[in-house]
């Protein structure tokens, strides 16, 4: 029922007619000839409702706010209303309105601050049988199935509504299944190709997930991985053929959950469905015309596509013309002998009848999104151990796949007892546990290799590094970690978290891997931590060293930080040249007239450090470093200097704290 002509008239600047049109609204709903799922999508109802209490007239004010406070109770009619500002509106109505219509408003109100829910308790996978042809346009239904979803708590997106497919496409699929299957490499090839190009272009990409022939056949693929024969190179083809076909997935995935595209009647067959072509096609079939248009094969229509158009599989009236075409498409459909007949007949006369598809137990059998993602990524990561060239393709597909698996499973799958949840835990794991290996494998390789196949090593382990980090923060939160991330993984991330140039590269990527490496081992990470402190520490003593030697201004407060750094690190470096260089700052910054209080602090800590190190050969060198200054400072030699200045070098020597110290040693 058309309501968006009663809709406008809510609208109307004459109070009788805005009167009547909700009174019809009101009245059809009570009567039950619509629902509220009838209108839930109808945006400009929620705004009309808003706005009935603009007009300078308003009658029926309750009946209005009743009608907002049921159509709240519905999720999508909460949402839209939230869109459409009826929050801070009804907020601001409420003190203007009696006090028995206020219980009403707050009541809207409550319903529009509820979160909505992660998974509805029930979801509803419909299904439809194949419609028969006879001009009666019988059709028979198979009963709605409910497949109850209370216990699986980690699924965002399950299963895409169920498509019902012709004889003619049931066919083609089968042709393809059975030539992926064959011994002849060329043809699993050309079929591969064929899928890739075609197939997966003309078919919704959910038809391969709910009839998932295809896809475990190209899974198969990748399990045989490369070989030394020229078959060993087929696993790229279905590489190709797994990565359109994610693709394909997420723009459905995004078109499903579009509102611009959400009915709230339910199509007892879908506009995807080869079946929504059935009688236009045999109409072409009893007008007998010879048209192009009568030449194209009933397909699944791509959204947006209402008209006919070519299979594109190889039997197109037009193939011949194409012999590239022609010569792919021979390897999984053979050509269709040439006849007077439109493609339905050819359907019905040359095509085995597949007989009537079990939808039922098509629909148990069929892959949810996450299934399909996760063993996509299973087959796939032990061929991150391939030449450089497969390993760009097997990464572009893993990419694609945690997109997938972002959009279909929750951080609740590590806490979900379902069967589903507990399968899709383990199989996770799988990934992470290979992926370790794989880390391990570029990681550990031998240094007397070729220069090129190190190179391709560190490629592919920063390639590979990336991806688990990727895959982690998608689907494993820290906290989860200690309890789910397999031991070989946490080990690859530990060594990931020491790759300083890695580091460098990208920042981010490591401050990751190290939030999950405290949480997984914590031993590896207080490791980590003073591994981190020495490799400052002596980065800092590189840099104090080169400032300290340089000629012109120094910025004193920073070298003084660089020396505390690197006197911080001696137990490591023991370069004991630096206490000569500390010894000498402290007391040049000590000998001004009005030297800086902070600097002399600063400087005095320093060597307070140097003369109660712990080591024996640093607290040996800093007292021959300050004996040689005192001599030099307070030495025969400086009388014939005239240099009035030359005693006060050893001032820094003469501050209590220091006498302290020097007095300990005695």
């Amino acid at each position: 029922m058309d309501l968006s002509s009663i809709i406008r008239k809510m609208g109307h600047s004459l109070v009788e007619i805005r009167v009547r049109a909700l009174k019809s609204i009101l009245c059809k709903l009570d009567l039950s000839l619509i629902s509220v799922h009838d209108i839930v999508q109808e945006k400009m109802l929620f705004v009309y409702l808003l706005e009935w209490f603009n007009f300078p007239e308003v009658p029926m004010k309750e009946e209005a706010l009743e009608l907002l406070l049921t159509l709240s109770k519905h999720p999508s009619a909460a949402q839209m209303l939230r869109d459409v500002g009826a929050v801070d509106f009804l907020t601001q109505l409420s003190p203007n309105v009696e006090p028995s219509l206020r219980a009403v408003i707050d009541g809207t109100l409550d319903q529009l601050f509820h979160l909505p829910e992660l998974l509805p308790s029930r979801v509803v996978v419909y299904s439809h049988g194949p419609r028969s042809t006879s001009s009666k346009g019988d059709s028979c239904f198979i009963p709605l199935c409910y497949i109850e979803h209370e216990s699986v708590r980690c699924l965002k997106f399950s299963v895409f509504p169920w498509l019902t497919l012709t004889n003619t496409d049931r066919h083609i699929l089968s042709s393809n299944e059975n030539s992926l299957g064959s011994s002849n490499p060329n043809l699993v090839r050309t079929t591969c190709e064929l899928l890739c190009d075609v197939i997966m272009q003309d078919f919704p990409a959910e038809i391969f997930l709910q009839r998932p022939g295809i896809v475990k056949s190209l899974l198969s693929l990748l399990r045989l991985g490369p070989g030394k024969e020229e078959s060993g190179y087929i696993y790229l083809s279905a590489l190709s053929c797994l990565r359109q076909l994610c693709v394909g997935l997420r723009r459905r995935l995004r078109f499903h959950q579009d509102p611009s595209f959400y009915s709230a009647k339910q199509d007892p067959v879908s506009q995807n469905s080869s079946f929504s072509y059935t009688q236009e096609v045999l109409g072409t079939q009893r007008s007998g015309a010879s048209s192009p248009g009568s030449e194209c094969s009933p397909r699944p229509s791509l959204v947006g596509r209402t008209s006919q158009r070519a299979r594109g599989d190889g039997q197109d009236g037009d193939a011949a013309s194409n012999s590239g075409s022609s010569h792919r498409s021979g390897g999984a459909v053979q050509a269709p002998r040439q006849m007077a007949h439109s493609p339905a007949d050819v359907a019905h006369v040359e095509l085995p009848d597949l007989g009537v598809e079990d939808v039922l137990e098509l629909q148990l059998r069929q892959l949810t999104l996450a299934q399909f993602t996760v063993a996509s990524m299973e087959c796939a990561i032990p061929l991150l151990k391939t030449g450089l060239h497969a390993f760009h393709r097997v990464l572009e597909l893993l990419c694609d796949a945690v997109l997938l698996l972002g959009d279909s499973v929750c951080e609740l799958v590590w806490d979900d007892r379902s069967l589903a949840g507990m399968e899709l835990k383990e199989k996770l794991q799988t990934c992470m546990e290979l992926l370790g290996d794989i880390l391990s494998y570029h990681h550990s390789c031998s240094v007397d290799i070729p220069n090129n196949s190190q190179v391709h090593h560190r490629i592919a382990y920063i390639g590979a590094a990336i991806f688990t980090i990727k895959l982690l923060q998608t689907i494993l939160p820290p906290e989860k970690a200690s309890d789910n991330l397999p031991e070989n993984t946490a080990t690859a991330l530990f060594h990931l978290c020491l790759d300083t140039s890695l580091g460098s590269l990208l920042p981010s990527m490591q401050e990751t891997a190290v939030a999950y490496l405290e949480q997984v081992n914590s031993d590896s990470h207080e490791i980590y931590r003073r591994v981190t402190r020495a490799a400052l520490w002596m980065e800092s003593t590189c840099i104090f060293l080169r400032e300290a030697q340089a000629e012109g201004e120094k910025n004193w407060l920073e070298l003084v930080e660089l020396a505390d750094q690197a006197i911080d690190g001696l137990p490591f470096h023991h370069h004991l040249p630096i206490i000569k260089e500390c010894v000498h700052i402290c007391s040049y910054l000590w000998k001004f007239e009005q030297p800086s209080p902070l600097l002399q602090t600063e400087s005095q800590k320093l060597l307070l450090k140097l003369l109660a190190h712990p080591l024996l050969p640093v607290k040996t060198e800093t007292y021959e470093c300050t004996l040689n200054l005192v001599k030099d400072c307070l030495g025969i030699q400086n009388a014939t200097r005239q240099e009035p200045g030359a005693c006060a070098g050893v001032s820094f020597l003469l501050h209590h704290r220091v006498l302290y110290e020097i007095s300990c040693q005695v």
